[in-house]
């Protein structure tokens, strides 16, 4: 059974800082929470009436301040062992909690999403996706009332976080009727947040899909009317799938992103949706990241973000020696990709994406995050590494900020596989500079546009008013 994270919890009177199991968009199956992420849960609820008594808080309000999100870190650190940098005196004291890391940080999240307002959550997908046999359990499902919408979004990135920039996302899933916010709605956004704050906020992708009889055409009115920022492409669209190396049906289309001046190519890879390869093939040969480095070396001028970095989703959650993870930390898709990116050094325009497979990974089991994070600065570099969350489907992307200031690769994968410490300073790469740099922005002149501006002022208002996290994610569990 799958249910609503925000229902579950509503249903068992709590409201965790972070999930403890594995939130789905409804692209994946999420997989059923582990004994770890159980006993996670027990030790954070038990903290949460022990330090709440001392401080005077409900168990509620505890877990809504950062002493909830501290007391999670050391509950994990209990159950996986130190993979986060936090002290038992945080969960005590917000101060200290708030001045261990820098709240100045350029915080770009390139992977957001809400859904448009005809729309409860992305029903068509659901109905779509069930009907097409790829996942019947959610075709009958009825829709909820659960704030997916552009207001609810908005509070959750800009107010609720120290984020400040993002780039709004969609999925080329389905005809243009199925889409769960079609491109229009997304640079309305991106327009609506820029207009009221009074500086750039936001960043919006267009939806690209050279199956379209009319692709090149639609090109032109995304870029030229609507004002895109990038690509987003959706292979693995169930009803036209397509590879960026297919020279004929790929290749004129990023000619013309060429000549429109669009220079960033983002796809979605990995995380699969179930369903059957061509004839002869793999089953999952469009979900394969594979053909992005074909399309980088081909069109060298352009930038390719792998989105997900390519990684399959059920290891995540599960241990080692059952999941396709061995000791020698092979992750399926994702190691392929880094093997090829460090093999060739013409790849140097390929770049990975972080959204969800961080969240899910170190949530899950934080040894397979630290594979994750060792192998792509082994063969990307901190420089070519991106911050996304996939947000707001798991909430609040604070708790995925928190976890990142904080989280270490472990010593003892640094010593087996030779993976480089996860270090401040790429942690600021990471976080914002790369995405600056690939969009062009001006780091010094938008930290002071941002700092003053009406968002700023409005965020500022919303916090001496009282305003506190939600705790609320907003995708599907299994039940």
């Amino acid at each position: 059974m799958w249910i609503r994270k925000n229902r579950l919890d509503r249903l068992l009177g709590r409201r965790l800082p972070l999930p403890t199991q594995v939130i789905s968009n409804e692209e994946f199956h999420p997989l059923p929470q582990t004994a770890d992420q159980r006993q996670v849960e027990a030790l954070l609820l038990a903290m949460a009436d022990d330090y709440g008594r001392r401080l005077g808080l409900s168990r509620r309000d505890f877990l809504r301040s950062s002493g909830g999100l501290a007391a999670a870190f050391l509950a994990m650190n209990r159950v996986y062992g130190d993979s986060f940098d936090v002290s038992p005196d945080e969960a005590l004291d917000p101060s200290a909690f708030s001045e261990r890391w820098p709240k100045d940080q350029f915080i770009v999240d390139i992977q957001t999403h809400h859904v448009k307002d005809s729309i409860d959550g992305p029903l068509a997908f659901r109905r779509m996706t069930g009907k097409l046999g790829l996942n019947p359990v959610l075709a009958e499902v009825a829709p909820g009332k659960d704030d997916l919408h552009r207001a609810n979004y908005i509070r959750e990135i800009f107010f609720d976080s120290d984020t400040v920039m993002a780039m709004i996302s969609g999925a080329v899933i389905g005809t243009r009727e199925h889409f769960a916010l079609p491109v229009e709605d997304m640079v309305g956004t991106r327009n609506t947040v820029n207009a009221a704050a009074g500086s750039q906020r936001m960043l919006s992708h267009g939806l690209g899909d050279p199956t379209l009889p009319n692709a090149l055409e639609d090109a032109e009115y995304q870029v030229k009317e609507l004002g895109i920022d990038g690509w987003k492409f959706y292979t693995g669209n169930p009803t036209s799938p397509w590879r960026l190396d297919d020279e004929a049906v790929a290749y004129p289309f990023l000619e013309k992103s060429r000549e429109l001046g669009i220079r960033n190519i983002s796809a979605h890879k990995g995380l699969p949706l179930p369903g059957r390869g061509p004839k002869g093939k793999p089953k999952y040969w469009y979900w394969l990241p594979e053909d992005m480095t074909a399309a980088a070396k081909d069109f060298p001028d352009l930038n390719f973000i792998v989105y997900h970095s390519g990684m399959r989703h059920m290891v995540a959650s599960l241990p080692p020696g059952k999941s396709g993870i061995g000791e020698n930390g092979y992750i399926p898709w994702t190691t392929d990709l880094c093997r090829t990116v460090a093999a060739d050094p013409a790849l140097d325009n390929v770049y990975a994406e972080l959204g969800t497979v961080f969240a899910f990974s170190v949530v899950t089991h934080p040894e397979i995050a630290g594979h994750l994070l060792g192998q792509l600065l082994q063969s990307f570099g901190a420089e070519r590494i991106l911050w996304g969350t996939d947000c707001i489907w798991w909430g609040s992307p604070q708790w995925l900020i928190e976890a990142f200031r904080r989280f270490q690769i472990p010593e003892q994968l640094q010593e087996r596989h030779g993976y480089p410490p996860l270090t401040d300073a790429d942690r600021e790469k990471i976080f914002g500079l790369n995405a600056a740099r690939l969009y062009g922005i001006d780091v010094g002149a938008q930290r002071q546009a941002i700092s003053g501006d009406r968002l700023s002022e409005a965020k500022a208002a919303w916090r001496e008013n009282g305003g506190r996290r939600s705790n609320t994610a907003y995708g599907w569990v299994a039940a």
